[in-house]
């Protein structure tokens, strides 16, 4: 599923007014930004499940509190990035 939806994601900046190796620059930038920002969310899912297992494993209960709500906040900026790509891709349709 992450798979599925790094290969979704695609930034297309207008930026018609500058040289084109500076355009090919900024475009690298963008994708690899995106990128990154899903790749640190995917870290921060992976992280939460371990540590959510180890609680379980251990009977912390305040490391399995946490590990949940360090899960929801990593899930919930992957959705918030993916919908964000989103939107400024559908906004660039628009105004092309």
């Amino acid at each position: 599923m992450i798979f599925r939806l790094g290969s979704d994601i695609n930034v297309h900046p207008d930026l018609s007014g500058l040289p084109s190796n500076v355009l090919v620059g900024l475009e690298h930038l963008a994708n690899n930004a995106a990128g990154l920002l899903v790749l640190v969310s995917g870290i921060g899912i992976a992280v939460s499940l371990i540590g959510w297992v180890f609680a379980s494993f251990s009977s912390n209960h305040q490391l399995a509190e946490r590990s949940k709500s360090s899960l929801g906040v990593s899930i919930a900026a992957v959705a918030l990035l993916y919908l964000g790509i989103a939107a400024a891709n559908y906004a660039g349709r628009l105004f092309s």
